[in-house]
């Protein structure tokens, strides 16, 4: 009976130590049939896991700052376009009833800003309306280009050359008001001087009229 005891216990052992030799992290340790059986579980080590570290703020500054840096740079000056028939509801009222209207554009720095207003002017030629905003450009059938610029004293100095087209009478007083105040918007301008091909802007329009 004793050996049929033990040769159950050595089989069941048997079984035992086959089972848990497929666990793993288990070790086994068996001295005599008589002893019980002692299994301790070896601790695995945790999962790794993935940490993400927080941005510093400093960073995220940077990171806003160097993102913007696209749209920055630019200087901005106006250029002037006419509503017609406003009678001064959007702007200096000039003419026959009509509202002079500041158009501010980006414009790459530079020392030259009334040169740079002007060329942004000149650039509508062949341009009547400015894009939908419904305003008019009364030089559009002309064709200028920049001779000569100087502000001295407070006089700005504008010598142009080209040719003057007008629409009709009421574009007279438009032109000039256009051409005035892309110089007078500078606060180091008090007066403006103009001529075309060396005549007098306000007598070239005079003999136009």
């Amino acid at each position: 009976m004793k050996n049929n005891r033990n040769l159950r216990i050595i089989g069941l052992a048997g079984l035992f130590l086959l089972v848990c030799a497929c666990m793993p992290g288990v070790s086994i340790s068996l001295t005599d049939t008589q002893t019980p059986i002692v299994i301790t579980a070896t601790p695995q080590p945790p999962a790794a896991t993935e940490t993400t570290q927080p941005v510093p703020p400093a960073t995220q500054a940077a990171a806003a700052q160097s993102a913007g840096t696209a749209s920055a740079g630019l200087d901005h000056i106006n250029i002037y376009l006419v509503a017609v028939g406003d009678n001064g509801a959007s702007g200096e009222i000039i003419g026959c009833g009509d509202s002079l209207v500041p158009v501010q554009v980006s414009i790459e720095p530079t020392l030259g800003v009334l040169r740079a207003a002007l060329t942004e002017l000149f650039k509508l030629e062949g341009q009547a309306d400015y894009g939908q905003s419904g305003l008019y450009n009364a030089l559009y059938l002309s064709h200028l280009e920049i001779d000569d610029l100087a502000v001295v004293n407070g006089k700005a100095t504008m010598k142009l050359s080209g040719q003057i087209v007008t629409g009709g009478e009421c574009d007279i007083p438009r032109i000039e008001a256009q051409l005035r105040a892309i110089a007078m918007q500078f606060s180091t301008v008090q007066q403006v001087s103009i001529t075309v091909n060396g005549v007098p802007l306000a007598e070239l329009l005079d003999l136009r009229g």
